[in-house]
């Protein structure tokens, strides 16, 4: 058996995700424990399994949750034919590189981001391209320049659309995203930070490896609705850590959000049970994307 937390581990799915899913859609239904907890079933982590992948494709929940786990199955092997052509993108985008092409790298970005929404290009196309990327790069197929070069141009492709995008205006919530001292991987918030602009946010960019207190302040400063934080590495930096509970003490009783999202948060929910009561887990970007149109709605 299960905890929540393993599963969500396992899924990449937020432990406030596995909750709702259960109280409105009921795909999953736990068993409970003398304490209350709940517990899943080997079959109970499958289905989640299956409902994660769908959900990341761009499947709805609400549709999904009428299925059963062989439904789920055939609606997942029927993706492939767009698995093909994302590697495709990712294919070509390693011959550019390992050829030093930055033009041809620019170019197959910006044609496949015309042609794609938001969502879609940083979910579908982005994101596994990155992934494929520095799986080649741990592999030694790649050198560190060439994954420089193309982290560089997804970086400033992406700065540019935030920037076209971005408004400064009044009426308008503020977001702000960075990660804490010790964690370098910055691509979550800024595809974060893209889909945000698209929802007519004020983004605040901070970046990666920020001191805590320099979160704390900049939040405070710039009168921020949701703080974006982004923790990769599992486990994380001692540093990153002390971050972390800095700044969920400092801004615990604030009139703000935090939205913590990344692989490393399972780590950091291994020494900090206890949540915040205005700190919300973050699945995926479809999460995140989700959750910027539902705060708008709600305020």
């Amino acid at each position: 058996m299960y905890s929540i937390k393993s599963i969500s581990v396992l899924t990449g799915l937020g432990v406030e995700t596995l909750r709702a899913w259960e109280r409105r859609y009921q795909v999953i239904t736990p068993q409970r424990e003398a304490g209350g907890h709940r517990s899943y079933s080997q079959q109970d982590l499958e289905k989640l399994t299956l409902l994660a992948a769908l959900t990341r494709q761009g499947h709805a929940i609400s549709k999904l949750s009428a299925m059963d786990e062989q439904q789920l199955q055939q609606l997942l092997e029927g993706s492939e034919e767009q698995v093909d052509e994302n590697s495709l993108f990712a294919e070509q985008i390693v011959d550019a590189l390992l050829h030093y092409r930055i033009d041809r790298c620019e170019q197959l970005l910006k044609r496949a981001l015309i042609s794609s929404e938001p969502l879609v290009y940083v979910r579908d196309i982005l994101s596994p391209a990155l992934i494929h990327v520095g799986q080649l790069w741990h592999e030694g197929k790649l050198n560190i320049a060439q994954e420089h070069i193309f982290s560089a141009c997804v970086k400033r492709i992406l700065l540019s659309l935030v920037n076209n995008m971005h408004r400064l205006s009044s009426n308008r919530a503020n977001m702000l995203f960075a990660t804490p001292s010790g964690e370098p991987h910055e691509f979550g918030i800024l595809m974060s930070c893209l889909l945000a602009s698209e929802q007519h946010y004020n983004c605040y960019y901070l970046g990666a490896d920020v001191p805590g207190l320099d979160i704390v302040d900049a939040a405070l400063k710039l009168k921020i609705d949701i703080v974006v934080l982004s923790v990769l590495k599992s486990p994380s930096d001692a540093q990153t850590m002390a971050d972390l509970n800095q700044i969920m003490s400092a801004l615990q009783d604030e009139k703000l959000t935090i939205w913590l999202a990344g692989r490393g948060v399972g780590y950091w929910l291994s020494q900090n049970p206890e949540l915040p009561a205005n700190c919300h887990l973050v699945a995926d970007l479809d999460d995140f994307h989700r959750r910027c149109i539902q705060w708008q709605h709600a305020n």
